[in-house]
């Protein structure tokens, strides 16, 4: 393994939701137990990566698991906190979810002059942000009396959903990549400086995923705010996408933001592509547009005509649907999530399936695979704790009512982590799997 990243803290979170809720089939002799071993035993590696990150490497961003020192990757926003604060909420450690809160409020500034990723600040930023401010008040809610009123719940900010601390630093955020989504197309450049705006000289292009993947963030924004120019910047991008599909429906993975023009052409759910996907299913059932979900459905049907092949989706030319490259990338993951999301139960599990077998022969799943060959495709054998599969498996799991193989798939998936990624200071990269 080489000198890598920590990104383990997200992988947790979507294995926990997974054994928060019991199983309905799994033997009654054996089931609390079970389910309380891997609770537990995701709540200690929780730990094991926050506290590292804590004692090692704040105030940068990330901890580097080898060495054991920080460093700042995305805009020096001492970063792990944000991620870790709605994880906080949900193991209920309300004391450290308050000394972080109030220490963010306290050091975060995001009047510097540095550029930053337009599209990781928004999810990862702004997103953790938000998440952690809406999940807050399961925190003050007095559990003998289940009191769902929050105006009346002690401690909790009095305006709380419209506002509150980590609120504003995420409007704050928002506000300093907004300039990016000045163009005459409406889809914003990749990087922005956030103390001047959108930098002398950078490139238009970007990928789909760095244009179609702000409306879930921005609109909780707008409505939570009052303020309609967040939700319009993202709207105007997921237009702007839309309209430029193929004649048959099909996008490419890079555009250029200014004239439009497609500059990389191979149509593909995984990398450059994968989150434009995501927004529009979930964003169409949080804001209720179902138009955002025809949308999706209409992709749906051109990505399986041209797309798929044996339960697996190559990579086509956007124009004309000819395949391109069998290529596997492990993004894709994402996908049999977004398909139970729609009511494709049936291709979600075989893609599941599928995706299972692949971590079972590498012990995880590698950035790129050629699905023909079966063999790793050009020297991408790293397994950089990516959460899309669990996330995936997660919603399996709830509309299979816990059939007990998709329970057990989670269960290798949190021994495989725990066994092939830790380090004693907290959970590393796999470089070669």
């Amino acid at each position: 393994m080489n000198q890598c990243y920590t990104t383990i803290l997200i992988v947790l979170v979507s294995v926990l939701f997974t054994f928060c809720s019991e199983p309905k089939i799994l033997n009654h002799e054996n089931k609390s137990l079970i389910l309380e071993k891997y609770k537990k035993k995701v709540k200690e590696m929780f730990y094991h990566a926050y506290n590292s990150y804590v004692y090692n490497a704040y105030p940068y961003d990330e901890l580097k698991p080898i060495s054991c020192q920080g460093f700042d990757t995305w805009g020096s926003y001492s970063l792990t906190l944000i991620d870790a604060l709605d994880m906080l909420v949900i193991l209920g450690n309300r004391t450290e979810f308050e000394r972080v809160s109030n220490l963010l409020e306290k050091t975060i500034s995001f009047d510097k002059d540095i550029n930053v990723s337009v599209f990781e600040t928004n999810i990862r930023v702004i997103g953790g942000l938000i998440s952690a401010h809406l999940l807050s008040y399961r925190l003050y809610i007095d559990k003998n009396s289940n009191e769902l009123d929050v105006t009346k719940i002690k401690n909790l900010d009095p305006q709380w959903p419209c506002d509150g601390s980590l609120l504003r630093l995420a409007m704050k955020a928002a506000d300093k990549i907004l300039p990016a989504f000045d163009t005459p197309t409406g889809m914003p450049y990749g990087t922005v400086n956030l103390k001047y705006g959108v930098p002398k000289g950078e490139t238009p292009i970007t990928c789909v995923a760095g244009v179609g993947t702000f409306l879930i963030e921005f609109s909780a924004l707008s409505r939570l705010s009052g303020d309609e120019k967040y939700e319009k910047a993202a709207m105007k991008a997921m237009d702007a996408l839309w309209n430029h599909r193929s004649s048959i429906n099909l996008v490419g993975n890079h555009i250029n933001t200014v004239t439009g023009q497609w500059t990389g052409v191979d149509a593909t759910i995984g990398s450059g592509v994968d989150s434009y996907f995501e927004y529009l299913v979930k964003a169409g059932i949080m804001l209720n547009k179902p138009e955002l979900i025809e949308q999706f459905r209409t992709f749906q049907r051109a990505i399986d005509k041209y797309l798929l092949h044996d339960n697996w989706f190559f990579w086509a030319n956007m124009n004309s649907g000819k395949k391109t490259l069998p290529l596997f990338s492990s993004l894709e993951a994402f996908y049999p999530g977004v398909l139970v999301l729609v009511g494709n139960l049936k291709q979600a599990t075989k893609l599941v399936d599928n995706y299972h077998t692949v971590w079972r022969q590498y012990g995880g799943l590698p950035e790129f695979l050629n699905v023909q060959t079966k063999t790793i495709h050009n020297n991408r054998e790293a397994y950089p704790l990516r959460p899309e599969l669990i996330e995936s498996l997660m919603y399996i799991i709830e509309s299979q009512r816990h059939d007990l193989k998709y329970v057990e798939m989670a269960i290798d998936y949190v021994e495989s982590i725990d066994r092939i990624s830790r380090l004693d200071c907290g959970f590393a990269t796999v470089s070669v799997l």
